[in-house]
């Protein structure tokens, strides 16, 4: 099968599309243009190629998307949102407990590192991050400050059940999420870091932050 007969598709039909066509639509340009983005770059596509493989009309695809940036935001919104929905999937097993839910924040972090699609998203921007700021926007705010609020949210809970002051929760958040982040890229650059590693170097970092906590 090739990545092209992989794609969503519809079938075109006369007068105003319904809300399983207008979804099948959606799906169509969003999984068409991330193909295109990974395959030739940002740089290299255009809103009227991504028109033409998706086989929609430009002016379908200008009316939902008005520019190549709001199209690449939008596929980093519904990828994120897919991986979160994923994650969150073993949230019903968490406790209160804060070192609980770091662990759990800590594996979700370093599982997403691994994915291929994640991988994939990482080197487009990482590629055009000077000529295309705008790629590096959507990730980080989209993705980035994404996790970076859930873990400031558990950690000001934890702050208030727990009776203590939560002086950073925010800045603490980003220092956790940087910290699994930076040790993936340092080390990934000269060694892949398997599936084995990942648990002992989690629980190292969650210990870490957790005997530093009164600095929270």
């Amino acid at each position: 099968m090739t990545k092209s007969s992989a794609l969503p598709t519809f079938t075109p039909r006369r007068g105003r599309p319904n809300a399983a066509q207008t979804a099948a639509i959606e799906q169509t340009i969003l999984a068409t243009a991330r193909a295109m983005f990974f395959e030739e770059g940002y740089d290299t596509v255009t809103m009227e190629n991504v028109a033409a493989r998706a086989g929609v009309s430009k002016g379908t695809l200008y009316a939902r998307y008005p520019s190549k940036e709001a199209l690449f935001t939008a596929i980093v919104d519904e990828n994120v949102h897919a991986w979160a929905r994923e994650a969150s999937q073993r949230d019903h097993l968490l406790t209160d407990d804060i070192g609980d839910r770091l662990r759990h924040h800590g594996h979700t972090i370093a599982k997403s590192l691994t994915r291929p699609d994640v991988q994939a998203f990482q080197r487009l921007v990482f590629a055009n991050a000077e000529r295309f700021p705008e790629l590096a926007r959507a990730m980080h705010d989209i993705g980035y400050l994404h996790i970076v609020g859930l873990i400031a949210a558990d950690i000001a809970a934890a702050a208030q059940r727990d009776g203590r002051a939560a002086k950073a929760p925010d800045e603490i958040a980003r220092m956790f999420v940087s910290t699994l982040i930076g040790r993936y890229v340092q080390e990934g650059t000269v060694r892949a870091i398997d599936d084995d590693d990942w648990p002992v170097i989690v629980e190292r970092i969650v210990a870490l932050f957790l005997a530093g906590r009164d600095a929270w």
